[in-house]
């Protein structure tokens, strides 16, 4: 996986797949998972003619941790990640916890960005009642305690060396928790061992990259009122993670924005098949 130097010395890990010819888009990943995370078939991807470029956030796989940034901070990382692949113009993705990544994008090089979807966004975790729509225990849970960082910290370097230890557990207690992603997380074997190397390199820092984008969530460093390029949502509703009001609610607070649902969808249902080759072909 290529590595490259930020102008702080930080170093950024990416991943490049689909079309080495075709039309660039930036995808942001999520909490917990990394660059790796895709639909598996990469003849999907090339077949929509996209170049994806997918970068590990800080304390994810090789990336430095970044301790203390916003998520407008990423925006600043990869306008340099364009600039090193001499992208003029591309799209942009992002998933989860990588919907603020991707948004930031938008609101530091505004000009350079073509088209922004989102799959499953969460909202700003800071914003009054926007907790409430979490559904997932471990994230409840955290939002409880969100004010206590050595805790949340710990938390987050045991819940990875735990994961890291036995994957296939983590995989199975993941479905367990989350039943609307089983079939997506353990249906099919391409599938289950691009989630296993996924959360690997997720946490493979100890925790970083979660305890990082955790105290990112809540205040983002930019207002969303501010974001004119018109954003796409897709959500499943049948998300056990967040509850679809979040994204709907993301939706409202956004200048321009349309949402789409996948009716059986869970939080993970957009690198099912026909989702997957929706989403991208959004932003074309």
């Amino acid at each position: 996986m290529p590595v490259m130097t930020l102008r702080d010395g930080r170093s950024l890990s990416f991943n490049i797949y689909g079309d080495p010819k075709g039309y660039p888009v930036i995808f942001n990943h999520g909490f917990s998972d990394s660059s790796l995370i895709r639909n598996p078939d990469d003849t999907l991807t090339i077949a929509l003619g996209i170049k994806m470029i997918a970068a590990d956030q800080p304390g994810v796989g090789s990336s430095s941790p970044y301790r203390g940034r916003k998520m407008v901070d990423w925006g600043w990382d990869m306008e340099e990640l364009a600039n090193f692949l001499q992208l003029d113009q591309f799209s942009v993705l992002g998933h989860s916890g990588g919907a603020p990544h991707a948004l930031s994008i938008a609101y530091n090089i505004p000009n350079r960005v073509h088209k922004i979807s989102l799959a499953s966004p969460v909202a700003p975790l800071g914003e009054a009642g926007v907790t409430s729509m979490l559904k997932n225990r471990d994230l409840k849970l955290i939002a409880r305690i969100h004010r206590i960082p050595f805790l949340i910290r710990w938390i987050c370097s045991f819940a990875a060396r735990s994961a890291i230890k036995d994957i296939d557990k983590f995989i199975q207690q993941t479905a367990l928790e989350d039943p609307s992603d089983a079939a997506t997380l353990l249906g099919n074997p391409k599938f289950k061992e691009m989630f296993k190397a996924s959360f690997r390199t997720g946490m493979s820092q100890n925790g970083e990259g979660l305890y990082e984008m955790i105290m990112a969530l809540w205040d983002w460093g930019f207002e969303l009122s501010n974001l004119n390029n018109t954003v796409q949502i897709f959500f499943g509703k049948k998300d056990d993670i967040i509850n679809f009001n979040m994204p709907l609610y993301l939706a409202e607070r956004l200048p321009h924005a349309k949402t789409y649902t996948w009716p059986e969808a869970g939080h993970y249902g957009f690198v099912n098949r026909d989702n997957w080759s929706e989403f991208l072909s959004s932003v074309l």
